[in-house]
């Protein structure tokens, strides 16, 4: 049985698949930068998958977004 220190470190958020996904495979964003990164990858011909939160929030998968701004 997980403590509550232990069980805080678990913290999830829901993509517009329906799946579960780790908070910390994910980066929260503003709709400037949601916009601005859609932008990005328009322009470098790649795709970048801005999520949907339930209050609202943007997020992003952090991978995508580390190799959109490799490029």
């Amino acid at each position: 049985m997980e403590t509550k220190e232990e069980e805080r470190k678990w913290h999830l958020v829901h993509n517009d698949n329906g799946e579960w996904i780790s908070d910390e495979n994910v980066v929260f964003l503003t709709k400037v930068e949601a916009r601005s990164l859609q932008i990005k990858a328009r322009l470098s011909r790649m795709k970048i998958s801005i999520q949907h939160g339930y209050d609202g929030e943007l997020w992003c998968y952090k991978h995508e977004m580390e190799l959109l701004l490799k490029k």
